[in-house]
């Protein structure tokens, strides 16, 4: 593959080149992605492995990833920031932000980088046996995605990760500088004729000018060999010898295997004032790959490190005791017909989805995501006690769904939820790759649900709401299916129980239809306060043309087989939307929108609750929840 001529192997001096707009042109005051998700040091670790892993080579070894971090002080500081060309260039554009009083993080940013005598932290964030920065500038690729584009994603398949590419901001974002540099060795396939390796810095600033200069300079760019196309000029990476000799000088040199070093410049966690010791922040880099990725670990998909100090430290399962619980669940999940009766006990269950048709028409066909749930022992770490760990065949735990509602008593769980591809590895089916496909579309840009996104409405036909919905609540059903086995009364559940879940020969779930409910988005959390219960919830219609809706909220008794029994009383419930009354008539809440009301936010309380009454939630196997029932303004 011959490369476009803007990525022509030279061997002048790189520099920093910035596009201008000229006169008239857009200004940027700060990188949008900032401010996208959530940015802690957890943030920082699960997006960078995503990446990292989605790139990984199908030759069956485990992509391998190591966090280096660096110090610097002194004349190494002094060699380093001469590399990057601060002197020559940054510094200058540093202060024509600040002294256009663009924001007092650049100030601070000057002042620290200026001063001789402070420390300056590097994270180097090195992955092997990954695809390398492959493409062009000009192409579809996973270069261009990273170093050219913004919220664009070039994953390799559906099983990938993300498909919103905000993840890579991370970089930028823990970058006290605002620069990446990235060094990259290519694939043996993806390489070009004369290149093997390539490098390229980038950085994020506002918009600023020069001087005199009335040119206005865009906000991001780039330590490379400008290049005049056809298509005008473009930031051509350095390859082979150059590249090297930039790479050393940058303390980001790697290893010739095929992979991508991205090292983050003047590493600073945006969530913290003081930032933690090397060896804290490497422990927290370790503990957060265990938690969010122990499904790719444990396959053997991925190995995760540390250096620090000049000693390795390696991600293992075994020393993050809160994530262990999970494992063993994962590892028995086909274990069935077994009573959760003693400490360890584990069981699981098929939890059936049903996905709407593509949108071009294309069918769907049935599947099963599968269930397990592991009786609690109290030598077991409680951190996530009572919570679900959901992840699919990208390997990585979307997040650990809370689910102590449905805890009775003292029989505390931990479970997991394997999806798609993760299901079962060695024998996908047809139904676990539509719901690898379907849930990727399904998470946000933080990738810390599954929900209804604008992704799932490009792709699939109505509906899509409804699946989630469905999948969710049989999940619940499911999991308290499991968890009132534990006494030996499995045979008693609920006939809506027994329908979904046949295995006390029950028959098998056909396919529902949709209720008049799915035409809402509803959420609901509950909570017990002293004598009373607490509720908040939100109600928004799906369908955006409506003259006005109804929702009668009610707090009602759950037992530990899904049946329902006694109301308990609202005293009242309110809401701030003012195209909304709400009030109570004989125990319930009722909330009536008009053609306004978009998105509908209500809390209340309950009527006090007697000492003893099974309504507490702290006497018998009960627990509570919110039930809405809903009407359009035409019905």
């Amino acid at each position: 593959m011959k490369m476009p001529r803007s990525e022509e192997l030279v061997s002048e001096p790189a520099e920093w080149y910035f596009f201008d707009g000229g006169p008239g042109a857009p200004r940027y005051g700060d990188d949008p992605t900032k401010h996208a998700v959530d940015h802690d040091t957890e943030t920082f670790v699960r997006e960078v492995l995503q990446n990292a892993n989605d790139q990984g080579l199908t030759n069956g070894d485990p992509v391998e990833i190591t966090f280096r971090i660096v110090s610097l002080t002194g004349d190494e500081r002094a060699d380093f920031l001469d590399a990057l060309g601060w002197n020559d260039e940054l510094a200058r554009r540093l202060r024509s932000v600040t002294a256009a009083e663009r924001g007092r993080g650049h100030e601070e940013l000057l002042e620290r980088l200026e001063s001789p005598d402070s420390e300056l932290r590097l994270v180097i964030v090195e992955d092997r046996n990954t695809t390398g920065l492959t493409g062009g500038w000009d192409d579809d690729s996973n270069y261009a995605a990273l170093v050219r584009d913004e919220l664009f994603s070039n994953k390799q398949d559906d099983r990938a990760g993300g498909s919103y590419g905000l993840g890579k901001s991370v970089l930028w974002t823990f970058s006290g500088a605002s620069t990446v540099v990235f060094n990259s060795f290519l694939a043996e396939r993806d390489r070009p004729r004369d290149g093997t390796q390539r490098l390229i810095a980038r950085t994020k600033l506002p918009s600023h000018q020069l001087g005199d200069d009335d040119t206005t300079y865009q906000g991001a760019g780039w330590l490379c060999h400008p290049r005049e196309t056809e298509d005008g000029v473009r930031p051509a990476s350095l390859w082979d010898e150059e590249a090297a000799d930039l790479a050393s000088r940058l303390k980001v040199d790697r290893p010739r295997v095929s992979g991508t070093s991205a090292m983050v410049v003047d590493y600073r966690d945006p969530t913290r004032d003081d930032q933690p010791e090397p060896e804290a922040l490497a422990d927290e880099f370790l503990e957060a790959a265990v938690k969010y990725f122990w499904p790719a670990i444990h396959r053997n998909d991925l190995e995760v490190s540390v250096e620090v100090g000049g000693e390795t430290h390696e991600a293992k399962i075994k020393d993050v005791p809160a994530i262990r619980p999970f494992v063993e669940c994962f590892e028995s999940r086909f274990d069935e017909g077994r009573k959760l009766t003693n400490p360890g006990d584990i069981t699981g269950l098929n939890v059936p989805v049903e996905l709407p048709d593509w949108d071009d028409g294309t069918e769907t066909p049935d599947a099963d995501v599968r269930l397990a749930a592991r009786l609690a022992s109290p030598a077991d770490d409680d951190t996530y006690v009572n919570h679900l760990a959901l992840f699919r065949g990208a390997g990585m735990v979307v997040k650990y769904y809370d689910q102590s509602r449905l805890a009775y008593g003292n029989q505390n769980f931990h479970g997991v939820l394997a999806c798609g591809e993760a299901r079962h590895p060695d024998e996908v089916t047809a139904g676990d790759r539509e719901v690898e496909r379907f849930l990727r579309y399904a998470e946000p840009p933080e990738h810390d649900d599954w929900r209804s996104t604008e992704n799932l409405r490009e792709q699939y036909k109505q509906g899509f709401r409804m699946a989630i919905d469905e999948m969710f609540g049989t999940l619940r059903d499911g999991l308290r299916h499991l968890l009132s086995r534990f006494d030996g009364r499995g045979e008693e559940l609920a006939d809506r129980v027994r329908n979904e879940f046949p295995i006390h020969g029950g028959q098998a779930r056909a396919r529902s239809i949709a209720s008049p409910s799915t035409v809402f988005e509803i959420e609901s959390t509950s909570g017990f306060a002293s004598d009373h219960w607490q509720f908040s919830g939100r109600v928004a219609p799906v369908d955006d043309e409506f003259d006005g809706w109804t929702a009668e909220v009610s707090l009602t008794g759950v037992g530990e087989d899904g049946s329902r029994f006694d109301d308990v009383p609202i005293s009242t419930i309110e809401s701030e939307h003012e195209d909304v009354t709400v009030r109570c008539e004989e125990g319930v809440g009722i909330v009536t929108a008009g053609p306004e009301a978009q998105d509908v936010d209500f809390e209340g309380m309950s009527e006090p609750i007697g000492e003893g009454d099974v309504r507490r939630g702290s006497v018998g196997e009960t627990q509570l929840e919110i039930r809405a029932e809903l009407r359009t303004g035409e019905e």
